[in-house]
C-alpha cells in the first residue's frame, strides 16, 4: 500500500470519526473533537500490513478514537479557571463525546470489548491524575506514565483482536511523538502537566529541554531498530519513519549545549 492509500484510508476515518462526534454548538464554542492522524494509523496499522480486517474491527477503531477525542476534551478544561461558557461547553464535549463511544460500543453488541476498554479508560484517567498530586517522581517514573497514556487504549484494541505484536512498536513512536509536542511546547514557553513534573524533577527548564532532546534521540533508535523487526513492505515502512516520526533533534541539542 502506497503513501497516498495510506494517506486516504486515514483520512476516511478521520471523516468518519468527526461526523460521528458532530455537534454544532460544542464545535462553535470548543476546540471541537482532537483525532489525530497519528493515532489513527496506529489503529489501522493491522489493516495497512494486510492483516484480516472486519467491519466490526473497524467499527471498534473509529471507537478508540472518540475515547480519545473525549479524554481530550477534558484535559482542555485548564486548573483553576473560572466556570466560563466555553469551560462548561468542554466539559459537556467530552461527556457528549464519551456517550457516543459507548454508543457504539453497545450497538456492537461486544460487552468483552466494552469492559475491557473501560479499564483502560480508568487506568489512563489514573495516570494522568496523578500528575496533579504534588508528589516526587523519577523520570523513568513519568516515561512509564506518558507510555501508559499514550497506549493503553491502542494496546486494549490490539490485545482483543490479537494484534499485540504491534503494541511495542507503537508505543515508542507514540511516546516519541508525545515527547516531541512536549518540547515544541517548552521551546514556545508554554507549560504542560507532563513538562511541569519534568521541571520540578530536574530542577530547571534547561535540564528539562536537554532529557527531551536526548529522550527523542533515544527513542528514535529504538524505533529505527525495532521497525525492522516487523515484514512491513517498503511503502509502510518509509511512511512510519519519515511520515509519523521525522527525526532532527541531534542538531539542536548540539546547537543548545552551551
Amino acid at each position: 500500500m502506497n503513501e497516498q492509500l495510506i494517506h486516504s484510508k486515514i483520512t476516511s476515518m478521520e471523516i468518519d470519526v468527526l461526523r460521528a462526534v458532530k455537534q454544532r454548538t460544542l464545535e462553535k464554542f470548543t476546540e471541537g473533537p482532537s483525532v489525530e492522524r497519528a493515532r489513527l494509523f496506529f489503529l489501522l496499522l493491522p489493516y495497512f500490513d494486510g492483516k484480516h480486517w472486519s467491519g466490526e474491527i473497524e467499527a471498534s477503531a473509529k471507537t478508540v478514537s472518540i475515547v480519545y477525542a473525549a479524554l481530550h476534551a477534558h484535559d482542555q478544561v485548564k486548573e483553576n479557571a473560572s466556570a466560563t461558557k466555553k469551560q462548561q461547553l468542554t466539559v459537556l464535549a467530552g461527556d457528549f463525546y464519551s456517550g457516543i463511544y459507548y454508543q457504539m460500543l453497545a450497538n456492537l453488541n461486544n460487552i468483552t470489548m466494552i469492559q475491557r476498554l473501560a479499564t483502560a479508560i480508568i487506568k489512563v484517567s489514573e495516570k494522568k491524575a496523578s500528575f496533579h498530586d504534588g508528589l516526587d517522581r523519577t523520570t523513568a517514573e513519568l516515561d512509564r506514565s506518558v507510555q501508559q497514556i499514550e497506549t493503553e487504549l491502542l494496546a486494549t484494541f490490539y490485545n482483543f483482536y490479537g494484534f499485540d505484536h504491534y503494541t511495542p512498536l507503537a508505543t515508542l513512536m507514540l511516546s516519541y511523538i508525545r515527547y516531541k509536542d512536549e518540547l515544541e511546547c517548552l521551546q514556545g514557553g508554554s507549560e504542560t502537566r507532563i513538562i511541569r513534573s519534568l521541571n520540578e524533577t530536574l530542577q530547571h527548564p534547561l535540564h528539562t529541554e536537554r532529557w527531551l532532546l536526548e529522550k527523542l534521540d533515544n527513542l528514535h533508535d529504538q524505533i529505527s531498530l525495532t521497525i525492522n523487526s516487523y515484514n512491513f513492505n517498503y511503502d509502510l515502512k518509509n511512511f512510519m519513519l519519515h511520515q509519523i516520526t521525522p527525526h532532527q533533534h541531534r542538531a539542536e541539542q548540539l546547537t543548545r549545549e552551551g
